[in-house]
């Protein structure tokens, strides 16, 4: 148990922390920029759809990056640890924190006297979980973080202009006053998670190797 507490206590001191206060920033960013006082009706779901997603992006789109660090590699790799068990820790956590972010942006616009509902955290927190997903599930696959942030920017963008295409999984329903339909996202973020882990195979080992193969 103590070995647990302390691998907990190693990823959240040194692999954690920037990530979260990358996301910690976006929500202040979006608090700045973005009015957040007496929304009402399709206003309220703006904020929540078209830059909160981006706080699933800086939690969950990283959590494959400490083990290309070369010397990080080599002390898991000597390790008896489970890598997979590392990594699905830090999915945990990082799910746990974009929960609590979402949480309190939702809390600060109620305060603020905007009109929101259940749905509302429930849209936003599915649409952050996708856009990370995707961000994670091709970090994991490619081996490559940059190529995960590229990804999940990439949908982004495309949502922009491939309302009809996406379906289901269009991230701004909310905001253009049609059902939430946030289930398919919140579904899809999860699948895009277990695929990642499937697609690397225990994640740890795996990860570990593709990357040595590089050098």
């Amino acid at each position: 148990m103590s070995i647990k507490i302390e691998i907990i206590k190693a990823n959240l001191r040194h692999h954690f922390l920037m990530p979260f206060l990358a996301a910690v920033g976006i929500l202040f960013l979006t608090a700045v920029l973005f009015p957040i006082t007496a929304l009402k009706g399709k206003d309220v779901s703006k904020p929540l759809e078209y830059f909160l997603p981006f706080v699933g992006v800086a939690l969950l789109t990283p959590i494959f990056l400490p083990e290309q660090d070369s010397s990080i590699r080599d002390v898991v790799a000597s390790k008896k640890i489970n890598g997979s068990a590392i990594y699905k820790l830090r999915v945990l956590y990082s799910i746990a924190a974009l929960l609590m972010l979402i949480s309190i942006f939702v809390g600060i616009m109620y305060l603020n006297e905007c009109e929101v509902r259940w749905y509302h955290f429930y849209g936003g927190f599915s649409s952050a979980l996708f856009l990370g997903s995707i961000g994670f599930v091709t970090a994991g696959v490619s081996g490559n973080t940059v190529a995960g942030y590229m990804a999940a920017f990439l949908y982004y963008i495309m949502c922009y202009g491939l309302k009809r295409q996406l379906g289901v999984f269009w991230l701004f329903r909310m905001s253009m006053g049609l059902p939430p339909g946030k289930t398919w996202l919140l579904l899809g973020g999860f699948v895009l998670i277990f695929l990642a882990f499937a697609k690397v195979k225990g994640c740890g080992k795996m990860m570990i190797d593709s990357i040595m193969k590089r050098y």
